[in-house]
């Protein structure tokens, strides 16, 4: 009887085997039907002559031998052949395929045509060759997300990453075809974040891509598989990848200059982790590995993040006095956070979802820049904040024990419960979120930080007094998402300051709908927003548009999956230069003919009949 692993087929996980019933993946919950083999056995020879027996078999020359023997051993190699081809996970390809120069994916294509500003033409290949930095995403709201630079971030600190989120419903169903990430011939830093929905193939290659120093792999990407993309593996310094044997792991000793490592799922059978000691890394991250004692020997490191861990203790971590980076996400069993104390280069400290109950150990630590707290539900107090003389970011969520007074002087960007605001000094912060909070949220409390030029709101109950914000006179980005602006809906889109405004399902009532007057705001995005008049709601988002007709500074205007259907309010936006009006109701865009300075304009998701009245100079995605 052959003995049968049973392997998810989806994630490779273990699976439990269960008579009489059906089976489960523990990890990803994929449902399998065990198929019955039935093996006979016949043990009987029948021997049927009909007339004079046969005669005996001449004997065989020795050239017929070594002829049979030749054929069986074609024969295994072929049939060896068919087996590891069928049994991929994926689809393969029969014949090495010459490197693709241009993407063949409309999602992607989609993406750079906009960003290159290329209309309706293909981008040039000199085009594709100046991205060096690209991270690809299907996000849980089942977009793609490209997060892009033209800087390379290996030579550049500073260089700018742009996202790119698509908004076509259509292209956001389509998978991307692994090989297209061949024609971006000038990356430096590929990264496929583990991503479902890019269709793999065993004949991709990296090996024309000179100055790529960084990957990460696709959806359950076999790191045996995607180790030999690479032409001179020296030249990688970055790596995100699953392993699921001790012989992958060792396929890592080819990287000799490998300083970063992301590992994203272990196999438990993956046991040798000394083996990353020969490798000069400075930044580790681990997900789902649960023996940590070998993380003593990493005394070079200077970058650890550890997630989802079974481990009961980080007794390992005292030995790692050179950190300046350390994350730590649910790991259910470990109580101390103790070896922090023997960290004194430690900078920035991200702990999530780990049980325990205080802060002490980071009393006066003057190390420590940015501290990031969210959900330790077991945590007491958080008063040793204030101990921390260097701090510059904090970030405190999730946090639902009683609200303790914070002062903070020298932090720039703070993030924390609404209910912490009455009690926190902070004057010299530019950057302001606030989460959550049953009552009303005065913004005349915000006078107390003159340097804010950007503020969050999240999950308001009712926000009050938007007027006070004028006396900001720094403050140019308001961003407000799930909150109720019934009171003073009006004042909103009337501020003096305020450049940029994102208002996602607000729920507004407005007492009048006199257009307002606004020549200071530039970019307005009205995401799923709830309209109201006197309090009785708004049915048709077309009743509720003129109100935003004298925007007159308007450079950008986002609405999107709100049954718009009539453009005729933007007839005087003699500034706008980009719309984005995807999954609407829009059939006509005359009104649109007269805007001067219109560049770009985003209609997929509508049925649109004169798309030509906008001219050469417009582009329509």
């Amino acid at each position: 009887m052959a003995f049968i692993p049973l392997n998810c087929p989806n994630c490779n996980g273990r699976i439990e085997y269960k008579e009489g019933e059906i089976l489960k993946c523990p990890y990803c919950e994929t449902e399998l039907l065990l198929k019955q083999n039935h093996v006979y056995y016949v043990d009987q020879t029948i021997n049927h002559y009909h007339g004079t027996p046969p005669k005996a078999p001449l004997k065989q020359t020795a050239s017929v031998k070594v002829m049979l023997i030749l054929m069986l051993v074609l024969a295994g190699a072929i049939g060896t052949y068919f087996y590891y081809s069928n049994s991929s996970t994926y689809p393969t390809t029969e014949a090495n395929l010459p490197v693709r120069k241009m993407p063949e994916s409309e999602v992607l294509l989609s993406f750079l045509r906009d960003i290159f500003n290329k209309g309706s033409a293909l981008p040039t290949e000199e085009e594709l060759a100046r991205l060096r930095y690209l991270t690809v995403a299907h996000s849980e709201n089942d977009q793609w997300k490209f997060t892009y630079s033209l800087s390379d971030p290996f030579s550049d600190e500073q260089a700018e990453k742009i996202t790119y989120v698509t908004q076509d419903k259509k292209l956001n169903s389509q998978e991307i075809d692994q090989r297209d990430f061949e024609a971006f011939t000038g990356l430096t830093a590929l990264d496929l974040t583990n991503t479902y929905e890019i269709s793999q193939t065993d004949q991709t290659t990296l090996a024309h891509m000179p100055g790529l120093k960084s990957y990460g792999g696709a959806f359950n990407e076999s790191f045996s598989k995607f180790s030999g993309y690479f032409g001179d593996k020296s030249k990688i310094t970055e790596l995100s990848t699953q392993l699921r044997s001790n012989q992958e792991l060792a396929l890592l000793l080819e990287f000799p200059n490998l300083s970063s490592l992301s590992i994203t799922y272990v196999d438990e059978s993956v046991t040798d982790f000394f083996l990353l000691n020969k490798l000069p890394l400075k930044s580790l991250s681990l997900t789902f590995v649960d023996e940590l004692g070998w993380l003593s020997s990493m005394t070079g490191l200077s970058s650890l993040s550890i997630h989802y861990s079974e481990a009961t203790d980080l007794q390992p971590l005292y030995a790692l006095t050179q950190l300046q980076e350390l994350q730590l996400s649910y790991l259910s069993n470990v109580k101390s956070i103790d070896f922090v104390q023997n960290m004194p280069a430690l900078q920035t400290l991200d702990i999530e979802n780990v049980n325990f109950s205080n802060l002490e150990r980071l009393a006066g630590k003057n190390s420590i820049t940015t501290l990031r707290l969210a959900s330790l539900s077991e945590l007491g107090s958080v008063k040793v904040i204030n101990s921390l003389p260097s701090l510059r970011e904090l970030t405190l969520s999730g946090y639902y024990k009683e609200a303790e007074a914070l002062t903070l002087p020298n932090v720039v960007r703070v993030e924390i419960p609404s209910s912490f605001l009455p009690g926190l000094k902070a004057p010299a912060a530019t950057s302001l979120t606030l989460r959550g909070g049953s009552g009303e949220l005065n913004l005349a409390i915000l006078g107390k930080f003159p340097k804010l030029k950007q503020l969050s709101l999240w999950e308001i109950s009712e926000i009050t007094r938007l007027g006070a914000l004028d006396s900001l006179s720094r403050l140019e980005t308001l961003n407000i998402y799930d909150s109720s602006l019934y009171k003073e809906s009006d004042a909103l889109f009337r501020l003096k300051q305020v450049k940029s405004l994102m208002c996602s399902e607000c729920r507004l009532n407005f007492k009048q709908t006199a257009a307002a007057e606004n020549s200071m705001l530039e970019h307005l995005t009205l995401e799923q927003p709830y309209f109201s008049i006197n309090n009785t709601s708004v049915t048709e988002v077309d009743q509720m548009m003129p109100y935003f007709a004298k925007m007159s500074a308007l450079r950008s205007f986002t609405m999107q999956d709100s049954n718009l259907a009539s453009l005729e309010f933007m007839s005087n936006w003699q500034a706008i230069g980009e719309l984005h009006l995807e999954n609407n109701a829009i059939s006509n865009i005359e009104p649109l003919s007269q805007l001067p300075n219109l560049q770009k304009v985003y209609l997929s998701g509508n049925f649109v009949q004169n798309k030509s009245v906008l001219g050469t100079g417009v582009h329509v995605y």
